[in-house]
């Protein structure tokens, strides 16, 4: 589903926040502060609203970490999770064939699994090197 599918109105703010979400999963502040560098002048709130809204019609997805912040990407192709740096906050995109582990947790479990999320919490490179 894209933007024009949706029934919504397209506009300009809505096309860029869709823009600025092809890269790392970002939380509201951050999609804010990078419309103002843009020279949008778009309200918090709505930045808030706008991201929910392409959360429910499946055009973002929401996703939070340990710090309970919601953080919105792209919708993949592939199914991935993420490595999260404790220290600095990079989050880096990252695939795992989990395919055996629900396969085993379902069927330990009597559960089924819909859905599931894994982040991996640790040191970038950056921030390993900085704490040697």
């Amino acid at each position: 589903m894209d933007l024009q599918t949706t029934g919504l109105k397209i506009t300009a703010p809505r096309k860029e926040i869709l823009n600025i979400l092809s890269s790392d999963p970002l939380s509201a502040q951050e999609v804010h502060q990078l419309l103002k560098e843009k020279g949008f002048n778009v309200d918090l709130v709505t930045v808030y609203r706008t991201l929910e809204l392409f959360d429910n019609l499946k055009l973002a997805r929401k996703t939070q970490f340990e710090d309970k912040v919601a953080r919105f990407e792209l919708p993949s192709d592939s199914h991935h999770h993420h490595l999260v740096c404790i220290k600095c906050g990079l989050v880096e995109d990252v695939e795992v064939n989990e395919r055996k582990f629900v396969k085993k947790i379902e069927e330990t479990s009597n559960f089924k699994v819909e859905r599931h999320s894994l982040e991996f919490f640790g040191f970038c490179i950056t921030c390993q090197r900085i704490n040697i």
